[in-house]
């Protein structure tokens, strides 16, 4: 019963180390749940210009800014080097 004890835990040390190692979750979790994706803001970066990139195919740039203000719950569409934010999914072609 100890053999098997030691082995049980010995197996649970070893799923632990792999699951921190290989970051098993966080390549489990994907993107989000509606394909949205986070980015850390660079210096220069506005809202208009991830529009530019990200915006869904049929979304205006206004209504993308709207949108991602409201996923972040940003007061003003202000950005500051280093804050990460939630973008709404974008169409499958990558635009």
């Amino acid at each position: 019963m100890l053999v098997t004890a030691i082995a049980f835990l010995l197996g649970l040390a070893v799923a632990a180390l792999a699951l921190l190692v290989l970051d098993v979750p966080s390549a489990l979790a994907g993107d989000g749940a509606d394909g949205e994706r986070t980015v850390t803001v660079a210096a220069g970066d506005d809202l208009w210009s991830y529009a530019d990139l990200y915006a869904p195919e049929g979304m205006s740039d206004a209504d993308f800014v709207t949108e991602v203000r409201a996923l972040n719950e940003l007061p003003t569409p202000r950005l500051t080097q280093g804050q990460e934010i939630v973008l709404p999914a974008a169409d499958p072609a990558g635009r």
